[in-house]
């Protein structure tokens, strides 16, 4: 037993700075976002792709971090989001071409 407490015990700082590190570089990527639509540096071709880019790894960074699909057992709740991104792309798409 308290080789268990011992183990939970140093897991915490652990996540602690994963949670942290995912936050700060979700605030970069904000920041960065930020940059591309408020400057003039970035060619106006490019803003919605590079948008559309942090947002991907934003979300990304989300899932695995505050939904904790990188745990044992959530292959799941991954089945689920995975087809509702499907659908989502597929819908968008319906819409683009309607």
């Amino acid at each position: 037993m308290a080789k268990e407490n011992n183990q939970a015990i140093s897991q915490k700082p652990a996540g602690a700075m994963k949670h942290i590190l995912s936050f700060v570089f979700m605030i970069a990527f904000t920041a960065a976002a930020f940059f591309v639509v408020i400057s003039d540096k970035v060619p106006s071709g490019w803003v919605v792709p590079l948008l559309l880019i942090f947002a991907v790894i934003q979300v990304i960074l989300q899932l695995f971090t505050f939904m904790h699909l990188d745990q044992k057992g959530s292959a799941f709740y991954t089945i689920f989001i995975v087809f509702g991104i499907f659908v989502a792309v597929i819908s968008a798409v319906g819409i683009l071409l309607m």
